[in-house]
């Protein structure tokens, strides 16, 4: 059951509506990453679900409890920003722990610190932290309050990638172990994809998709949607027939099968849709099936370490990207290929 639940948020900044009928879910535990273009409402949404700002209209509950016109404080939410203040005349330590603390306050701060890596700057005054420092120390301290909501606005935007990998890979059980609710705002969508139990997709106040990482990557709502959570090859085609989630369309590269992005709701036969073909998912090697494969050659490709992303153009002209994996044998060479792809990893979307 669901300790966090919005209905049907709204909010007005002048003319523009900065929420437009938002819902939401999170329970115990559960790392819900808020994603979506700048201006799209995210924290905006932090600050209403805080209580730093009030909602025109909708209901919040936590816990079972309407909280909707309550403090922060007694919502018991924390909202943490990318920078926040530090009390430089204080030790981190005693920044979280009191200046005289008890040996109990003492162990919370020195584990809170630990779950976020940060156990080295114990005793290090606030007047020395770097801004990833600060944002670690301000991570523990939400750790050490125990909080019921956190709620977390670019919490890692000053740490280097090694360093975000590191917090919240301690971070993550920490939070589950504790069962504090999280919801967090990045602008970093391998971040979010990574680490969080599901998703909120917004754009222009209101929510485009909602569920867990995997399932709004391999099936986004619609072509904006795909296009925002990773590259997409977007094909305009036509829907031919489907059936049991599956359908085959109709388009540049000629007739393809694929998985309906939403089964329940499938588009007429005959009705315009947009074909999503993901680079990874788009397949170089041999031999290939009879089914969507296409003849064709590499001319270009980019070495980016762990992928090698290719320009590849099929015969009929159709010009596709492909990422691979480990392609040594590839890498710079201009090639005639065959680029195939399993019909469960082309998506057809409502157009």
């Amino acid at each position: 059951m669901a300790a966090l639940r919005a209905r049907n948020l709204r909010r007005r900044l002048g003319d523009t509506a900065a929420l437009a009928g938002v819902d939401l879910e999170v329970a115990p535990g559960e790392i819900l990453a808020v994603v979506g273009p700048s201006g799209a409402g995210k924290s905006t949404l932090l600050r209403v679900l805080a209580g730093a700002q009030p909602a025109d209209l909708g209901r919040i509950q936590l816990d079972g409890r309407d909280v909707t016109g309550e403090t922060t404080a007694r919502r018991g939410a924390l909202l943490i920003g990318h920078t926040s203040p530090t009390f430089p005349h204080l030790t981190v330590l005693a920044s979280l722990a009191g200046d005289a603390p008890d040996a109990p306050a003492r162990a919370r701060a020195l584990a809170a610190l630990a779950a976020v890596g940060a156990e080295a700057l114990a005793e290090r005054p606030g007047s020395e932290l770097s801004g990833g420092m600060q944002q670690r120390v301000a991570l523990a301290r939400a750790l050490a309050a125990r909080p019921r909501l956190l709620l977390l606005d670019e919490p890692l935007s000053q740490l280097d990638l090694p360093s975000r990998e590191q917090v919240l890979a301690r971070l993550r059980p920490a939070l589950a172990e504790a069962g504090i609710l999280t919801v967090l705002v990045t602008h970093d969508l391998p971040e979010a994809l990574a680490w969080a139990d599901r998703l909120l997709l917004l754009r222009e106040g209101a929510v485009v998709q909602s569920g867990r990482p995997l399932d709004c990557y391999r099936r986004p709502a619609d072509s904006w949607a795909a296009g925002f959570l990773g590259q997409a090859n977007l094909l305009p085609a036509t829907l031919l027939r489907h059936g049991a989630g599956e359908g085959v369309v109709r388009c540049a590269l000629g007739e393809v099968s694929g998985a309906l992005a939403v089964p329940s709701e499938p588009p007429a036969e005959g009705a315009p849709v947009v074909l999503c073909l993901r680079p990874e998912a788009i397949r170089l090697d041999s031999p290939a099936p009879e089914e969507n494969a296409w003849h064709g050659r590499v001319e270009a490709s980019r070495f980016e370490g762990e992928l090698t992303r290719h320009r590849f153009v099929a015969s009929d002209g159709t010009a596709l990207r492909v990422a691979e994996a480990n392609a040594r044998n590839r890498a710079g060479s201009v090639a005639r290929a065959t680029a195939w792809i399993d019909p469960e990893d082309a998506v057809i979307l409502p157009r």
